[in-house]
């Protein structure tokens, strides 16, 4: 199984090398250049295991963001899996992210 938190972690890793060059208001467009060049959501077999890991709150609400984007279109359930997959990295990036931008002010 693989261990997404490292995943995610290693996604912030090389973020937070990169500092210097974005401001935090940047973090929103940076998660969501990240997930979507991510592996977990290109791949719909990885997305589809991604989100089956997900913790449930963290999927009800990756699951609602899609909802309230999709104004109602039709989509296929790989292209929805993939959908969820990005949205639920999107957030933990966020996330993981904001933490550490917070201790690196603390610090």
């Amino acid at each position: 199984m693989t261990n997404y938190y490292e995943h995610i972690n290693s996604i912030c890793d090389e973020i937070m090398q990169n500092a210097e060059h974005w401001a935090e208001d940047d973090l929103l467009d940076i998660a969501i250049s990240y997930a979507n060049d991510s592996q977990l959501v290109i791949y719909y077999s990885q997305a589809h295991d991604f989100v089956r890991w997900l913790p449930s709150d963290i999927r009800y609400h990756a699951e609602d963001q899609v909802a309230d984007c999709s104004c109602g279109e039709y989509t296929d359930y790989n292209t929805l899996a993939s959908h969820i997959a990005c949205v639920a990295l999107e957030n933990m990036i966020i996330e993981e992210m904001t933490n550490r931008l917070e201790k690196q002010k603390v610090a």
